[in-house]
């Protein structure tokens, strides 16, 4: 029999092994338990990682934008418009919208991608305390059944070194919605295509002669994938590429818009597609013995020169404003043009004699305001012959150019104007400030239209218009542009010729 003591032992040894196994046990499940929570932890620091980068990505829209729709001047067209304004940011975009959706698209993605950029850095990148701001408005060049011509300009001061100019343009087609390529015009003619390259480049040398900037060679630039997009313009006798700033040049030498007229490589464009999208004239038919004739007049490049120079244009003066916007104009020492309708000049000499008296250029906008070409001969020549006598009884100078009412022009008024030594001015940057009675919209259009040598489009008889000129001068000339009138833009005209 074993002792007493050595049993009560056992017993206890017994006694211990499920209690060593049970703290095994709640180690293993502690250890799984802080495994689990430590890879939950985890997961939920990078669901937050990637929640907050989404939101850098896409800023939360917010509760201050505006946006509502309007009729726009150009046919079948209309505008879309959205405004915010906070203590970051004062922007405005204007949407064109066709009815071809896929036009619309196509517009729309390059400008929500240019917003949501702005966006970004507007949101996230902390700089000055006066907001950064953005212009983005759009321009129709060509309009007509099978074709449509778009710039879109974007204008961004982000308080960097240089404020972002973009433009981008198309033509499409009306139709398919597709994008016209410089080959589908020329029907995939590999001639055709080199020539208008050639013509490109030739007008931006002769620019750049202009502006006494140094000759580029242009051969990497200007080709034909560079030149593959393009618009129609005045009224659809033209080629143009409205090329950035550093877009395809050196940003020293600027903004340019390179424009080739459609005449002057015509017989490259005998093909239907052109035919449908532009005025092409058919080449003259062989003479036997030809009459020396001469050359036709045809619009000469604007000579812009290196400096950032501009001419505004007031139309349908004078009015009620026209003497606030004379103060306006001596108060940031620009000079304008204002085109005058003749049956109003009588009623408001003293006002007529300011305006040439301050240093700005006259101009005749017709008697009656009618669209000239539907006119008679006598009466085209009626409208503008009482209209500079109008002129020159109230101050002594006879104009030298003339606005055609609506811009329409044809060969019978280019020839009444050729008859008096005057010229036709239309513009290049409409603000369609009759439409939109907003100034801040009417600044907007203007601001993100302007390049050097541009002709901007307003009216001195709207209140909102002429408010919205303190606003573009500012604007402008912390820009580095200056303001002269038409002919301090593009010196003596020709006689019978249209500009631009």
């Amino acid at each position: 029999m074993p002792a007493r003591g050595s049993r009560t032992k056992l017993i206890r040894k017994k006694q211990s092994k499920p209690e060593v196994c049970i703290s095994k046990k709640r180690i293993v499940v502690r250890f799984i338990i802080l495994f689990f929570i430590v890879i939950a932890a985890g997961l939920l620091i990078f669901v937050h990682l990637q929640f907050n980068q989404q939101l850098m990505r896409q800023p939360t829209p917010l509760s201050d934008e505006k946006y509502y729709f309007t009729d726009s001047r150009y046919s079948e067209i209309r505008s879309k418009f959205v405004i915010r304004q906070t203590s970051r940011e004062k922007v405005s975009i204007e949407y064109p919208i066709t009815k071809n959706n896929k036009i619309n698209k196509t517009i729309a993605q390059v400008i929500t991608r240019a917003d949501r950029d702005f966006r970004y850095t507007a949101t996230n990148v902390l700089t000055f305390n006066q907001p950064m701001t953005e212009t983005i408005s759009y321009q129709i060049t060509h309009n007509n059944p099978a074709a449509l011509s778009i710039i879109v300009n974007i204008k961004q001061d982000m308080h960097g070194a240089h404020p972002v100019s973009l433009t981008h343009f198309w033509t499409f087609d009306k139709k398919s919605g597709e994008v016209i390529s410089l080959n589908d015009l020329t029907e995939q003619s590999e001639k055709a295509t080199r020539e208008i390259v050639a013509a490109a480049r030739n007008n931006i040398n002769e620019t750049i002669k202009q502006r006494q900037q140094a000759e580029l060679d242009l051969n990497e630039t200007i080709t034909q994938e560079t030149l593959s997009n393009f618009v129609i313009t005045d009224g659809g006798n033209s080629l143009a590429w409205p090329i950035g700033q550093a877009s395809l040049l050196p940003s020293a030498y600027g903004e340019m818009t390179i424009k080739v007229p459609i005449a002057a490589v015509a017989k490259y464009l005998q093909n239907p597609t052109a035919r449908k999208l532009a005025n092409i004239p058919k080449p003259p038919e062989p003479k036997p013995k030809p009459e020396p004739t001469p050359a036709p007049a045809t619009p000469a490049p604007a000579p812009t020169t290196g400096n950032k120079v501009i001419a505004l244009t007031f139309d349908d003066g004078p009015g009620p404003h026209t003497a606030h916007l004379l103060d306006i104009l001596d108060q940031y020492g620009a000079k304008a043009t204002f085109f005058l309708i003749g049956s109003k000049v009588s009623g408001q000499a003293s006002i007529v004699r300011s305006i040439q008296a301050r240093g700005h250029q006259l101009g005749n906008h017709s008697w009656s305001h009618p669209e000239l070409p539907k006119l008679p001969v006598d009466q085209i020549a009626s409208e503008i012959d009482r209209t500079n006598d109008a002129i020159k009884q109230a101050t002594g100078v006879t104009p030298a150019i003339l606005r055609p009412p609506y811009g329409a022009v044809n060969g019978v008024v280019l020839e009444q104007l050729r008859l008096r030594g005057m010229s036709s001015i239309l513009w290049s940057v409409d603000t369609r400030d009759w439409a939109d009675r907003n100034s801040d919209i009417v600044c907007s259009r203007a601001v993100a239209g302007a390049q050097p040598g541009a002709i901007i489009l307003m009216h001195d008889i709207h209140q909102t218009s002429v408010g919205a000129v303190p606003c573009i001068l500012s604007a402008l000339k912390q820009q580095g542009y200056s303001f002269v009138t038409v002919k301090g833009l593009l010196g003596n005209t020709t006689p019978g010729v249209g500009y631009p």
